[in-house]
């Protein structure tokens, strides 16, 4: 394992790792309420909600399900886990979009372009006179009005 990313575990607890195994990875990020050892190991530790703190949903014995409030504000900084996944997601896409921009910007091909702009069915950046069947056929079958998109 190169990186990981940890959710409130304590991995040497609940996952059997050692002191020796949290040292391997190059990059631990944890959301954590404590520290521990899975914190201390970890490059980065993000402030997770605790369960009084987080909205969300369960089933009962009954087998019937309901919300859960807050019970408790979190304190300042910490969040619940889906706003640090949603945050982590955002910030991931934004560093792709750069890598991309400085790889368009480097190679004739690629000027002008951006992940958005590439599209569901690719750019032609060059050609090579190869046809991929299935993009012909859904082409023609656009043309033709059989189908929308």
């Amino acid at each position: 394992m190169k990186a990981l990313l940890v959710f409130g575990e304590d991995l040497t607890a609940e996952a059997d790792f050692t002191a020796e195994d949290l040292a391997k990875p190059e990059f631990i990020a944890s959301i954590q309420l404590l520290a521990g050892p899975t914190a201390n190991a970890s490059h980065v530790v993000l402030p997770g909600a605790a369960f009084a703190e987080k909205r969300g949903s369960m089933v009962n014995l009954s087998g019937r399900i309901q919300r859960l409030n807050r019970a408790i504000e979190p304190p300042a900084l910490a969040r619940d886990d889906w706003e640090i996944l949603r945050d982590l997601a955002a910030g991931t896409q934004n560093l792709i979009e750069e890598v991309f921009k400085d790889i368009a910007s480097s190679i004739t091909e690629f000027n002008g372009l951006t992940l958005s702009k590439i599209g569901h069915q690719g750019t032609v950046i060059t050609a090579t006179g190869y046809e991929i069947p299935l993009l012909k056929n859904e082409t023609a079958r656009k043309a033709a009005g059989i189908i929308n998109g």
